[in-house]
């Protein structure tokens, strides 16, 4: 089933993270925010990263957001088989 295309005003972003046996950190990236692409040993700290550079990198890309709405992220976080989402709301957009 093909993603339906992500609406320019949105301010709801996916970002897939990974965990990595190797190298023993979450990888995160999403097709949502273009060159998205982070690591952090923990959940905790790839979230606080990615307080920081959804937002860069949205404004980066010059992508419209509504400066009403505040900006959610969805996180999915697979480990092997295991599979968790958790919800990050970020302080409205510039």
């Amino acid at each position: 089933m093909k993603k339906p295309a992500q609406d320019k005003a949105s301010s709801q972003f996916v970002v897939e993270a990974m965990w990595d046996d190797d190298a023993e950190v979450w990888v995160a990236q999403s097709e949502d925010v273009p060159g998205l692409v982070t690591e952090a040993g923990s959940r905790a700290i790839l979230a606080e990263k990615l307080r920081t550079l959804v937002p860069e990198l949205l404004e980066l890309n010059e992508h419209t957001l509504d400066s009403s709405k505040p900006i959610d992220l969805l996180l999915r976080f697979r480990r092997k088989a295991a599979k968790r989402e958790e919800r990050i709301r970020l302080s409205k957009a510039a």
